[in-house]
C-alpha cells in the first residue's frame, strides 16, 4: 500500500507528457490527420482530447509516437542528445591534446636530461672547483645546458634572455606587441589611439592565427573554445576599431576641406 502513491504519481506524470503530445499533434495537423498518424480512430482521439483521460489504446499509440520522435519534447531530446555529441567529440579533441602536450614535454625533459649527463659528474665538478679555488688555478668550466620553456609558444609580456632563441621567427612581432602593450592605454577614442588598437589587434591576430601563440592572461597554451574566445573578440573588435577609424578619417577630411592628409 505504501508504494500505490509513487506509482500513481508517475504514471500522471507520464499521462501529462503524452495528453501534451496528443494535444501538440492535433493543434499541428488536426484532429482527422493527427488520428491517422496516431493510428486511431477520431473518436478515440478526441475523446482523450475533450476528457482528458487515455485509454490504454490511446496511451500504447502515443507511446510508440513519442519513440519514433513525433512532437517538440521528442526534438528536443534529438537536440540535447546531438549537443552531448559534439561536447563529448570537443572533450575527446582537448583529451587528445593534452596527451600530445604531455609527450612533448616528455620528450623535451628526456632531451635535458640528456643534455645534463653531457656535461659530467657534477660531483667531480663541484670538487674540481673547489681545489681550484684552494690552489688559486682556475679550470674552463663545461658549458651548462640551458633548460627548455615549459611553454614556448606562450606569449608573455616579461622579457627573458632566452626570448630570441625560443620565440624565433615570431621574435620581432612579439617585440613589437610588447612595445604596443606598454604604450597604448586600454582606453581611448582619438585617431592615433584607434590606429594603434588596430595595428595591436592585427598583430595579436597574427601570433594566434599564424604562429599559433597564446596570449596573456593565459599562463598555459590554450585549445579548442579556449583558443577560439581569444580570437572570436578580437575580430569583432579589429572590425569596429576599423569602421570607427575610417569614420573618423572621413570626418576630419570634412572639416578640413579635404586638406588633411592622414
Amino acid at each position: 500500500m505504501k508504494q500505490e502513491g509513487p506509482v500513481i504519481e508517475d504514471r500522471e506524470v507520464v499521462d501529462m507528457r503524452l495528453l501534451a503530445l496528443l494535444r501538440e499533434l492535433a493543434r499541428d495537423h488536426g484532429r482527422k490527420k493527427a488520428a491517422a498518424v496516431l493510428g486511431v480512430d477520431r473518436r478515440t482521439l478526441e475523446a482523450g482530447l475533450d476528457d482528458g483521460v487515455l485509454s490504454r489504446r490511446m496511451r500504447g499509440a502515443l507511446d510508440r509516437a513519442l519513440l519514433s520522435g513525433a512532437g517538440s519534447a521528442a526534438a528536443e531530446q534529438r537536440e540535447r542528445n546531438e549537443r552531448l555529441d559534439e561536447r563529448l567529440a570537443e572533450v575527446e579533441g582537448a583529451v587528445d591534446e593534452l596527451g600530445k602536450e604531455a609527450r612533448r614535454r616528455l620528450a623535451a625533459i628526456e632531451r635535458d636530461i640528456g643534455a645534463l649527463r653531457q656535461t659530467g659528474n657534477p660531483g667531480r665538478e663541484s670538487s674540481e672547483g673547489a681545489a681550484a679555488g684552494t690552489t688559486g688555478v682556475g679550470t674552463d668550466s663545461p658549458p651548462r645546458a640551458r633548460l627548455r620553456r615549459e611553454y614556448p609558444d606562450l606569449v608573455t609580456r616579461e622579457p627573458a634572455e632566452d626570448d630570441e632563441e625560443n620565440f624565433g621567427d615570431v621574435w620581432p612581432l612579439i617585440v613589437e606587441w610588447r612595445k604596443l602593450k606598454d604604450a597604448h592605454p586600454n582606453d581611448g577614442k582619438g585617431l592615433d589611439w584607434l590606429r594603434t588598437e588596430e595595428r595591436l589587434l592585427t598583430v595579436e591576430l597574427a601570433l594566434l592565427l599564424e604562429h599559433g601563440m597564446t596570449l596573456p592572461p593565459a599562463r598555459f597554451p590554450l585549445r579548442g573554445f579556449d583558443r577560439d574566445g581569444q580570437t572570436s573578440w578580437r575580430r569583432s573588435a579589429l572590425y569596429d576599431t576599423r569602421r570607427a577609424r575610417k569614420k573618423r578619417e572621413l570626418l576630419w577630411r570634412v572639416l578640413t576641406l579635404g586638406l588633411w592628409r592622414p
